[in-house]
């Protein structure tokens, strides 16, 4: 996985069944300690509020929420972007979609794939899984021999209460 901003392709890490079970802090120490790499109560800290939430969530949000919950912290909106991008290389987060025009970010550990439906109006993101849609994108990417590494489905509309 690499993030859409910054290239990291270099670090290494590989999830796997059992991680999933894991508590996030342990895979990202056990990250950390793989590519020589400090885990900071910083990054602790972020884990924590990412993985307090199920929804989908931008890196402001995300410093206003632990700014809210631990007002004397000293941590930085630099040091969460800075730490992002190794989230999801840990395979902690991904990329989700933008939202006026601002990149999102959800947790995986312990999800299984979706995709998503976000209303024009009000800006309400619901997850959706298919087989159909799945089967479909794997024919397409065989027929045109793509190897498939993610994707990102997102189906804009309204949603019950604003159409």
């Amino acid at each position: 996985m690499t993030c859409l901003k910054c290239d990291l392709k270099e670090l290494n890490f590989n999830l796997n069944n059992s991680t999933h079970n894991m508590d996030p802090k342990d895979v990202f120490r056990q990250f950390c300690k793989q590519n020589d790499m400090r885990y900071t109560p910083e990054r602790g800290l972020i884990i924590d509020e990412i993985y307090r939430t199920h929804d989908h969530f931008d890196v402001d949000q995300l410093f206003l929420r632990i700014r809210k919950r631990f007002p004397g912290t000293k941590l930085s909106r630099a040091s969460i972007y800075r730490t992002m991008p190794l989230l999801i290389n840990a395979g902690l987060l991904r990329e989700s979609l933008t939202q006026d025009s601002r990149i999102c970010y959800e947790h995986t550990l312990g999800h299984s794939h979706h995709d998503h439906l976000k209303c024009l109006k009000c800006g309400k993101i619901f997850e959706f899984f298919t087989e159909v849609i799945d089967k479909e994108q794997e024919a397409l990417c065989k027929k045109r021999k793509f190897k498939i590494t993610s994707h990102m489905h997102v189906i804009y509309g309204y949603c019950y209460k604003c159409k």
